[in-house]
């Protein structure tokens, strides 16, 4: 890291700037902490460096990585994963396949906990590379669950939205689509819209005032986990985040994403 308190100062000064919008220049930088552009640049390498940045498509400009993960209050992901860790190894019972525990971070869907089943594995491992949020089941089911105002936000934000697959939802009219049919449901379906060869369904856990908390997501295989065997399990899975909810709903509410 930086070797003066100056220079320290700036590095966790920037990390204050990222709650306000996503990405950041050198300029902007410069402009928003009072200080030349050379000592702006040297805070933002040295956390590219570290990992903690990422440099945008255009390479000018920067924003948090996965590693952000690291400045999510300790307690809150132990509070998610202890509370949840029961009821993964139940689903992981229950369907025999792959289940992940995944929160938002930033615009980012990121697995912070998962049990595979032995054999072919399927999906992300803890701790994943992020996820953007309108791509893959438990990314979708976390987008659908934050308000109108958020989705309208990410959507203005991050277009034009990526491809990660050819499923891919990119059209601002389908993702609300897909947003309202998520809702309607309760769960989310797979489209192999992140990754191929696998088929997932993905459920909400609440904190207060049903703000989503974390996603629960189950996957395997195309050629086992098939959409009329995923389809027959999912009124026992949803007894068991029916429960698993009724617990998580004394969460604090999850605040506002800035996106």
């Amino acid at each position: 890291m930086l070797t003066t308190n100056k220079g320290s100062v700036r590095v966790l000064h920037i990390f204050s700037l990222f709650a306000q919008k996503p990405s950041w220049g050198v300029t902007e930088v410069s402009r928003e902490m009072g200080c030349g552009k050379n000592s702006a640049f040297q805070a933002l390498d040295t956390l590219l460096k570290e990992g903690y940045l990422v440099r945008d498509a255009s390479g000018q400009r920067y924003q948090l990585s996965h590693r952000a993960l690291d400045f999510v209050s300790d307690g809150e992901v132990l509070d998610v994963r202890l509370l949840c860790r029961e009821y993964i190894e139940r689903l992981h019972a229950l369907t025999g396949q792959a289940v992940f525990l995944s929160i938002i971070v930033g615009r980012y869907n990121v697995c912070i906990d998962s049990v595979q089943p032995p054999g072919v594995s399927v999906g992300y491992s803890p701790l994943s590379q992020p996820i953007p949020l309108h791509a893959g089941t438990g990314s979708r089911l976390l987008l659908a669950f934050l308000s109108d105002e958020e989705i309208q936000r990410y959507i203005d934000t991050f277009s034009p939205l990526q491809a990660v697959t050819p499923a891919t939802i990119v059209e601002p009219d389908q993702l609300w689509e897909e947003v309202r049919l998520v809702r309607s449901r309760g769960y989310a379906r797979g489209y192999q819209d992140y990754s191929t060869g696998a088929n997932y369904l993905s459920f909400p856990v609440f904190s207060t005032m049903r703000r989503p908390l974390a996603a629960m997501t189950i996957g395997g295989p195309v050629a086992s986990f098939t959409t009329q065997v995923a389809d027959a399990a999912i009124p026992k899975i949803q007894a068991v985040m029916a429960e698993l909810n009724r617990h998580s709903m004394v969460f604090p509410a999850v605040p506002l994403v800035s996106f």
